[in-house]
């Protein structure tokens, strides 16, 4: 089975990023058109978390995650 009849997930995407801000609708239909069956949301700041939950609420396939990254010297 190939990933055209399964579709694509993209795990990663910072699509509250203000560089989205004036095309965002079309980045979507070219995610939808390109098979992008689902997209994960992450912010890079928690400033961010109400606009990417916004964005899940009108885009049916963005999801988002909450969390924070720890990053420490081991």
């Amino acid at each position: 089975m190939g990933a055209a009849s399964v579709g694509l997930v993209d795990c990663h995407c910072h699509l509250s990023d203000p560089d989205f801000d004036s095309d965002l609708d079309d980045v979507l239909e070219k995610a939808k058109k390109a098979n992008i069956v689902a997209l994960v949301a992450v912010a890079e700041h928690s400033r961010e978390f109400e606009k990417i939950i916004q964005l899940s609420e009108r885009c049916y396939f963005n999801y988002v995650f909450k969390g924070l990254l720890i990053r420490t010297r081991l």
